[in-house]
Formats: C-alpha cells, sequence, structure tokens
C-alpha cells in the first residue's frame, strides 16, 4: 500500500489539478508509477493483476475527471499519455477506455496510442495500425512460444521484476530495417521491440528473409538471461540463439494451425545448428559457447539449465543492470551443481565448465 503521506499528496494534486488536463494526466501517470517502484523494492509474490488494487483512489478520481472533460488539443495530449501509463500496470480496461474515447473525438491520437491486449503473462502493445484481431494472431503465437519454454525448460519468470508482465511493442513498418531485439531500458518490466511488415497477417519468414518467428523465440532467451557484464559478453549471443532454435524446433513438432504461416524451421533449429557446428571452421568464441550450450542440453536436458537459473534467481545474488539479470558461466555451473544430485550429471558439468 502506499504510504499516507503519498496519499495526501495526491489529494492535494487532484485538488489543485482543477480543471488542467496534463496535471489530471500526470497526477494518473504518478501514482501508477509509484504503485510500480513500491512493488519493485519488495515484490514477494504479488502478481501484475494484484498491484492495480493499490493505486489510491485520488488517482481513479483524477481519471476519471479528465474523461470528463471537453474536448480540446490538450485534452487529447493529457488522455493519451493516460492511455501510456495505463499500459505500465496492466490497466487494460482503463486504457480501453482512453482508446474508445480518443478514437471518437482524434483518431490521429488514437492511432498514435495503438492498440493493446493484455493475456495473463503478457501484454502486447500494436503501433502503426496492428488491430485487435491481428494481436490476437499474434498472442496465439507468442503463447504457444511461452508454452514451449515452459516444456522445456520451466523458467518462472519473465520480467527483470517478478510478478511484473511481458510486454511486446508490436509495429507495422514498410520494411523492416532494425530486426526484433530485447529493450532492456524500461524500469519495471522486461520488454521486447519487435517489427513486422505485414498488417494482415503474422508469417515468417518475410518475403526478404527475415526470421521473425525464430526472432521472437530468441528475442525471449535475451529476456530471461543475459550473460557477462557491462564489460564482457560472455555468451556472443550464443545463449539466445541456442534457445531460439531449440523452441522453433519444439514448437515445429508440435500440432500448431499457425504454423502453416511459419516455416522458420527450415532453416532454424538445433539439429541443423549441431550439424553446422561440425565444421571446424567455427572457431569463434560465439561458436565455443553455443557449442557450449548444445553440449549442456544434450548431457544434462533443457530442464537442467531452467532448474539452474531458477535457482539462482532464487539466491538473487547476480549483477544486475538496471535491474536485468546478468549470469556467468561460473554462475551457471554453481546453479547446476546446486540442483543436479546424480553422479553422471555432476560429472558433465565439471567436465564441460570446468575453469568457468
Amino acid at each position: 500500500m502506499l504510504r499516507p503521506c503519498v496519499v495526501a499528496l495526491l489529494l492535494l494534486s487532484v485538488a489543485r489539478a482543477e480543471e488542467h488536463p496534463d496535471q489530471l494526466a500526470k497526477t494518473w501517470a504518478e501514482a501508477i508509477e509509484n504503485v510500480n517502484r513500491e512493488h519493485a523494492k519488495d515484490p514477494g509474490k504479488a502478481r501484475e493483476a494484484d498491484l492495480a488494487a493499490r493505486l489510491p483512489k485520488p488517482a481513479r478520481a483524477a481519471l476519471e475527471s479528465l474523461l470528463k472533460m471537453k474536448d480540446s488539443a490538450e485534452f487529447f495530449d493529457a488522455l493519451a499519455t493516460a492511455g501510456e501509463a495505463s499500459l505500465e500496470l496492466d490497466l487494460s480496461s482503463d486504457f480501453d477506455r482512453i482508446l474508445a474515447r480518443l478514437a471518437k473525438a482524434s483518431p490521429d491520437h488514437a492511432a498514435r496510442l495503438g492498440n493493446a491486449l493484455s493475456r495473463d503473462r503478457l501484454i502486447l502493445r500494436g503501433m502503426g495500425g496492428l488491430d485487435r484481431p491481428w494481436l490476437l494472431k499474434f498472442a496465439e503465437v507468442l503463447e504457444a512460444i511461452l508454452a514451449a519454454y515452459d516444456e522445456l525448460y520451466g523458467f518462472k519468470e519473465w520480467s527483470k521484476v517478478p510478478g511484473k508482465k511481458l510486454r511486446v511493442r508490436v509495429h507495422l513498418e514498410k520494411e523492416i530495417v532494425n530486426p526484433p531485439h530485447f529493450a532492456p531500458q524500461f524500469p519495471f518490466h522486461s520488454e521486447i521491440d519487435f517489427p513486422v511488415a505485414d498488417g494482415k497477417a503474422f508469417t515468417s519468414p518475410t518475403p526478404d528473409g527475415k526470421f521473425l518467428f525464430y526472432g521472437l523465440c530468441h528475442e525471449l532467451g535475451h529476456v530471461i538471461a543475459m550473460w557477462g557484464g557491462r564489460e564482457n559478453e560472455e555468451d556472443h549471443h550464443a545463449w539466445a540463439h541456442y534457445t531460439g532454435v531449440t523452441v522453433v524446433a519444439h514448437i515445429a513438432a508440435g500440432k500448431h494451425d499457425f504454423l502453416k504461416d511459419l516455416k522458420d524451421v527450415k532453416w532454424r533449429s538445433l539439429t541443423l545448428e549441431r550439424e553446422s557446428l561440425k565444421d571446424a571452421k567455427r572457431t569463434s568464441e560465439r561458436d565455443a559457447a553455443l557449442r557450449l550450450f548444445i553440449a549442456l542440453h544434450d548431457r544434462l536436458g533443457p530442464k537442467a539449465l531452467g532448474d539452474a537459473i531458477n535457482w539462482l534467481d532464487a539466491q538473487d545474488k547476480r549483477l544486475r543492470i538496471n535491474r536485468v539479470r546478468y549470469y556467468t558461466f561460473k554462475e551457471l555451473r554453481e546453479g547446476l551443481l546446486a540442483t543436479q544430485k546424480g553422479v553422471e550429471a555432476r560429472k558433465a558439468v565439471e567436465e564441460l565448465l570446468s575453469g568457468k
């Protein structure tokens, strides 16, 4: 719960705001930020769905007052600000009310705000004209990927702050110039920036050879684990590539209607990567790290890697940069030895990770 002094300040803020839309939006946004900040200090077992109840009444009153205001340029800007803030706390019903109000009064503001879709573990933000039906189809793919990660690894947390939902910002572009990427700069949640070039369906690879389905699986690997530290990228993107090709192949082996539009497994799979790594010319540090992850996968199974990272998360003694979790191979060895009790498994850990 927010402290009494914070609630008092919010009450004063609302009283002073009167008919100023920007101040009402600011009151709403600041209350949401305060809830997120307090949660980040001590997440406990709270999930994002529980956090909305912590919003103080003055903040809720500010939004209601804002929604009742007359149309004006200042009002449209303030309402868009309130809509942006609502997605920071998964206040999807409030976002929908704001979007509906803007859609009638200022379609340009509504278009810039985009569409949003909330699910149990994720929030999708559709920009550039992506509508809710498109987001629903994309959510089907993303939830299948998360389910595959569950089945393979069993990772417990999907955000830098426990309990917060994963965000994916999907934006329609005429041409994809920058590939999908994990965007670690947000203070309270983990977000993937995901460009697409087809506003009618999610297909992959694209006609110009961009593997978006694999890319989504890959970026989720980055969300789970960044490796090394400020001065040293220890895995050279090998971890996300390993998890990406593993998940693509796992999903392709199942029964999913959407796979007819997703053909990445022809070019991106763990089987193909194993074969490619037999090439003696592949001697880079990235290749060495990739061989290590695949060797651990083959000898221990992917669930062992999931157990080790979950154990490290529970200890919470790793390097964090802007709350993003960073691991080292030394810590991975520690996590594996703490969770693998079989003689052969522990022997494999020592053989593969000795000196790391």
